[in-house]
């Protein structure tokens, strides 16, 4: 079992991560700035490869060169996410840490500026969301297992439906069915998509403890 201690919940994760399989990794208030500065975007927490590689273009590798870059114009690049992208490289986030801290599901969504009109629009978004789940799916420990898969939509007036399959596949088509039907249950433009798989929990696993300093 490894553990990480850390001021926030991001924090937590990335040290529990960092010595794994087995070991307890500290990082102190006083010890935040130096340590998020070094690390790589893509340990960033819902950064997939499609953002890594945005970033990577735009010359961003590590934190340090992200905090080089203002709100704004992280907002212009990325919506609202750049705005999560400026807290995570300054080591900032507000998410609770709950003490019971093992997951149900893993799941990544966008809400978009511009609602998308009709089911087409709304299915083309699935290949960069799935790059996205993916590469999350990726860094969960041994101790999980992904299971059936689901999506989430929000119609622009705020209705959502969540719909989900037991033996269906992570592929590209069994999300398009299901989001199709999701799709279906409202038929309106939609502000929000949202993929993600269960998980299937198969021992006790990490610890992330966030601690008041």
């Amino acid at each position: 079992m490894s553990a990480g201690v850390a001021p926030n919940k991001f924090l937590a994760k990335i040290a529990s991560d960092w010595k794994k399989p087995n070991g307890l990794f500290v990082i102190t208030p006083d010890q935040v700035e130096d340590f998020v500065s070094i690390l790589p975007v893509k340990k960033l927490h819902g950064v997939g490869k499609v953002t890594a590689d945005k970033l990577a273009r735009l010359g961003i590798e590590d934190c340090l060169q992200l905090r080089e870059w203002n709100k704004l114009a992280l907002v212009r690049e990325f919506g609202s996410f750049g705005e999560r992208l400026w807290s995570l490289a300054r080591g900032i986030d507000e998410r609770v840490v709950q003490n019971d801290s093992r997951r149900q599901s893993i799941s990544v969504e966008n809400t978009y500026d511009v609602d998308l009109p009709d089911l087409s629009s709304c299915l083309a978004k699935l290949p960069e969301l799935m790059e996205t789940l993916a590469g999350r799916i990726a860094r969960i420990d041994s101790s999980y297992r992904a299971g059936k898969p689901f999506v989430k939509v929000k119609f622009h007036d705020f209705t959502q439906t969540t719909l989900e399959q037991a033996g269906a596949g992570r592929d590209l088509e069994s999300y398009q069915q299901l989001m199709t039907q999701a799709f279906n249950r409202g038929g309106k433009p939609v502000r929000l998509l949202g993929i993600g798989v269960r998980l299937l929990d198969l021992s006790s696993g990490n610890e992330q403890l966030e601690l008041s300093w």
